[in-house]
This record gives structure tokens, sequence and C-alpha cells, in this order.
């Protein structure tokens, strides 16, 4: 994505957007398979870039670039639904985790057994720090285990439930935006990206979201504060 962002921001060197740089822009955004909140982050850089240039050159040419670079994105973002597999060990399931937080601009959703990946940790304390709500749903036995980064992100501003049951809640999920969903066997730990057997699923099916924001929403009623 820092690619395409990068490209878009060369073409308005010249003010001008050329037939061939249209076509190697639409050929990036198609291999790149960007998601939708991907493309929000790119046309949000796009209109920056162009702010941060209208001190420079005449205002007509910077809307005009401006226009032609947002019909590029605009028919991308109402592609159908995605939906992506990543496994550990290895980086690849705590990657899209720490990826969507970062993305992340108004409020993530958390629901898991346990966190006590500091990578996760801080880049949750990150967002918390933007001004992105977070609430987290997690099991109220694995607050107590050393490591466990819990009270640490309470203290920074996130809400905590926990079950307070004999039971485990043992969900291993997270909505971001409502726009994407993380979910599947991977634990928000260090040794699930470095030996554990785990995988997460991505998507941003609209059904699928409604699910799982609807269970996370009844959780979040009946759970504990911490």
């Amino acid at each position: 994505m820092n690619e395409l962002i990068q490209y878009l921001k060369q073409t308005l060197e010249d003010r001008i957007f050329s037939k061939s740089e249209k076509k190697a822009l639409k050929a990036v955004i198609k291999d790149k398979q960007l998601s939708k909140h991907d493309l929000s982050r790119v046309r949000s850089e796009i209109f920056a870039e162009a702010r941060s240039h209208l001190k420079e050159y005449k205002q007509v040419q910077i809307i005009d670039w401006l226009e032609e670079a947002n019909k590029l994105i605009l028919p991308q973002l109402t592609q159908e639904f995605y939906c992506h597999s990543y496994f550990s060990p290895g980086p690849e399931c705590v990657n899209t985790i720490l990826t969507q937080i970062s993305y992340a601009l108004n409020k993530i959703d958390i629901c898991v057994f346990t966190i006590s990946d500091n990578d996760i940790r801080d880049k949750l304390v990150y967002a918390l720090n933007k001004g992105v709500k977070i609430r987290i749903i997690t099991d109220d036995e694995k607050t107590h285990d050393l490591g466990s980064d819990i009270e640490y992100l309470q203290k920074k501003g996130a809400e905590v439930k926990v079950d307070n049951s004999s039971h485990h809640m043992h969900h291993k999920f997270a909505i971001f935006d409502n726009e994407v969903l993380l979910t599947g066997s991977y634990n928000w730990t260090r040794s699930a990206a470095q030996y554990n057997q785990e995988n997460i699923l991505e998507t941003n099916d609209t059904k699928a979201i409604e699910s799982y924001q609807k269970e996370f929403d009844k959780l979040w009623n009946v759970m504990s504060v911490y």
C-alpha cells in the first residue's frame, strides 16, 4: 500500500495525471488486492497530499489532479467482500493484527482469551493515544498470568471487562471500525507467533461483522468491569 501512496504522490509533481500513470496505478491497485479499509486510507492520503500543495500551485490544477486520483480509488470501494487466511508459527498472524490496529480510526472491539504480546500491547497504546476507543473482553483468570498486558492497557485507557466465571472466555476475535473482522484460533501471545500452530481469518464481510459485533455487545453487557 505504501508503494501505491508513493506513486500517487509522484504523479502530482507535474500536476498532470497522464494515461500511462493511470494505467500503471490501476495495475498496482489490482495487484495489491487492497481492502476497503486500505483504500480508504489511500484516499485520505490523496487529500492530505493535495492540501499540502495548495500554496505551491494553482488551486485549479490541484483539484483536477485530486479528481482524477479520486476516480481511481472510489470504484474500488464498492468491491465485494474479501477473506484472507494467515497461519503461525511465523509473523503472518501477528502482522495482520498490528496492521489493523494501526489502520483503526475510531474504535476497536477485542474479545480474546489473553494478551501478552508486547508488540500488540504497544500498538494498542499507540491507537489509544490517537483517540481510538478500545474495548477488551478477556478471561478473568488469564489477567493474573505473568506477562499479561490487560492491566497495563486498562491503565492506558482501554475499557476492559472479564467473565468472572469458573469457565473460560475463550473467544479470539476483534472488530476494527465496524469494517474488518479478525477471528481464528490465534492467541494474542508471543508464543503463538513463535511456536504454535494457529490461524487467523481476516474479512470485511458485513454479515460476519454484524454477527460478531452482536456477540461482542451481548458479552459486554453481561461481563464484569475489570
